[in-house]
């Protein structure tokens, strides 16, 4: 277990490192990338309807968090083919390269908190510890349920290669689906059922009310957070004993 975990150190080092290598801005990317975002929806967004003082606070957040999400699985789906040099010479647990691709993107959401801290200076916010709690299960929902995900799509995107411009296209219909920019109140009941039923709805909506209306947080809640942080544990499993039974053949696609 520990060579494991020394294995699982070393691949996030070493990819943390190549990711930004040849470019300009390196790291710098990762905090650029959501503020632009951020930019152009809230300029937007505030000159169309009127919206209340944690707009700016909300919005930012759920940007990084839906980042967070579509970059966990883009990068989990890419890292066994990614790294097929290595796995056609090295015998090792080929789930460390799924793992360590979804936790750089845990890494990068991570220097987009210290971003969001920034703004919380000029825009205070209201928090508390019990929010803090709740907002950490919500991002740890992320991660298991985006790295289940992942270990399934790792594996079909060896023989699919076209796979990474359809799971572009959904993420993207994800987002529009999440209540990021837009309160869920806004739309019709029918469309609200539809807009429920996507598990980042209410991901993205515990996350804000942790850091954001600690003030607001009941039991119910931790109810519902508990429920999609199972959920998560679910897809994760399913994900493990998918990878488990297929990676074996991987190499005959390289």
């Amino acid at each position: 277990m520990r060579n494991y975990f020394e294995l699982l150190d070393q691949f996030i080092s070493t990819d943390f490192k190549l990711r930004y290598k040849n470019s300009y801005l390196g790291i710098l990317w990762i905090i650029l990338k959501p503020l632009a975002s951020f930019a152009v929806i809230y300029i937007i967004w505030t000159n169309l309807f009127p919206q209340s003082p944690d707009f700016k606070m909300s919005l930012l957040l759920g940007i990084m968090i839906m980042n967070l999400f579509s970059e966990s699985i883009m990068m989990g789906m890419t890292s066994l083919s990614t790294k097929a040099g290595i796995i056609l010479k090295v015998r090792f647990p080929r789930e460390v390269s799924v793992f360590s691709a979804v936790t750089i993107s845990l890494f990068d959401f991570a220097i987009n908190m210290i971003i969001f801290t920034a703004f919380a200076i000029w825009n205070p916010i209201d928090i508390s510890f019990i929010g803090i709690i709740l907002f950490i299960l919500s991002i740890f929902s992320i991660y298991f349920i985006t790295t289940g995900i992942s270990l399934f799509l790792s594996i079909m995107f060896i023989r699919l290669r076209d796979l990474n411009n359809l799971v572009s296209v959904v993420l993207q219909l994800f987002f529009w689906m999440t209540p990021v920019y837009y309160k869920i109140e806004m739309l019709p009941e029918n469309l609200q059922k539809i807009i429920s039923l996507n598990p980042m709805t209410h991901i993205v909506t515990l996350a804000r009310r942790g850091l954001l209306g600690a003030s607001n947080i009941a039991t119910d809640d931790f109810w519902q957070i508990g429920i999609v942080f199972v959920l998560s544990l679910i897809v994760f499993g399913i994900g493990v004993l998918f990878f488990k039974k297929r990676v074996y053949k991987i190499a005959e696609y390289f």
